[in-house]
């Protein structure tokens, strides 16, 4: 019996996907990805303390083979399809005719279609960033967070509280909402501890004159600390509406920022003047195997579309190349030709989305 098991996203904004903060939201994913993937592997979720993730050493992509007495047999950080085989060669025998995933089929799907994007541009962070702990305040909420803000720290947050903070606060595609720019921007406020500064305190999302689209708010924040030891308050407001027009209505929801790292979250796509990079993290080290920059060694058009039907589909793309996907694929239609591919991320001539 194989399972999937579902633990916290290592790079949110993958394919615009945030990361949940409830178990029914880890569970909204768990279907969306059922969906996507057409498959008919069962799926495991792990607790929104991350168990599971905690216990198998904060691995992105780790693989387990259990025999029927319960006892782990093999056990890498990293999957390894020719691997794997070879275990259950090893433990059950081989077979005459190994199944290849072409010849599986799957129904796959692609992610659902959203309002305009590439309407508000993305800032530049700085280098160095890395996911720092937002909690969400649950309880003092009435509706769901359809927008989830992502903060990060420079090395110097991390170290002893001084330096830039990123907030952003990002649409949940699962939710299927927009921004209602007609209604007015997103809002943030930013309560200090005693002994803590930052600036701005406040701050006010762009105007923009398309009536609706789905890109992120994002600012920069300087924070001045004596001590870390108390988290900031983060106050957002901002109006919801749905990409069906059933609903907009008006939000305010609540947040503690710890100025400490995220063990849980640590990668996330890096913009840059060149355009979105996946996994980008301090020194520019990538996250694990799937984490480097997608100009890296970057590979051949035709070496990733072997059969030559000119365009390479998610499963074609390599590990490194699918987080910044969808900012590749100009068209939304779930290919990429040669051109989008040369002018993505990690080429020369690159642009943003």
């Amino acid at each position: 019996m194989f399972y999937y098991v579902y633990k916290p996203l290592a790079h949110p904004e993958y394919n615009n996907y945030v990361s949940p903060v409830t178990i029914e939201e880890r569970l909204m994913h768990v279907a969306e990805a059922k969906r996507v993937l057409g498959t008919s592997v069962n799926w495991l979720a792990d607790t929104m303390d991350n168990v599971w993730h905690e216990a198998m050493g904060r691995t992105p992509n780790s693989e387990l083979v259990i025999d029927p007495k319960g006892v782990i047999v093999a056990r890498r950080a990293w999957s390894d399809p020719e691997e794997l085989r070879r275990d259950l060669e090893r433990f059950v025998g081989a077979v005459e005719r190994p199944t290849r995933i072409a010849d599986l089929d799957l129904p796959t799907q692609r992610p659902a279609p959203t309002v305009a994007k590439g309407i508000v541009s993305r800032i530049e962070k700085p280098e160095g960033m890395w996911p720092i702990k937002i909690e969400p305040l649950l309880e003092e909420s009435r509706v769901p967070f359809y927008v989830k803000a992502r903060a990060e720290g420079d090395p110097g947050i991390l170290a002893d509280g001084n330096g830039t903070m990123y907030l952003g606060f990002h649409l949940d595609p699962l939710y299927r909402v927009h921004w209602n720019n007609e209604a007015g921007p997103v809002k943030f406020q930013l309560e200090a501890p005693p002994g803590v500064t930052v600036v701005p305190a406040s701050g006010v999302g762009p105007n923009v004159e398309e009536p609706a689209d789905a890109d992120p708010r994002e600012f920069l924040i300087d924070v001045t600390a004596e001590s870390v030891d108390q988290p900031l308050g983060l106050d957002v407001f901002y109006f919801a509406c749905d990409d069906a027009l059933t609903f907009c209505v008006p939000v305010n929801q609540s947040y503690r920022v710890t100025l400490a790292r995220d063990e849980s979250h640590d990668w996330s796509i890096q913009t840059t003047a060149d355009g979105p990079q996946l996994g980008v993290g301090p020194s520019g080290r990538g996250g694990g195997r799937g984490g480097a920059r997608v100009g890296q060694g970057r590979p051949d058009f035709s070496s990733l579309d072997p059969n030559g039907d000119g365009r390479i589909s998610m499963e074609e793309a390599p590990g490194r190349m699918r987080g910044v996907f969808g900012q590749m694929d100009a068209d939304d239609d779930g290919f990429l030709t040669e051109s989008e591919f040369q002018s993505g991320p990690g080429s020369r001539g690159q642009r943003q989305r």
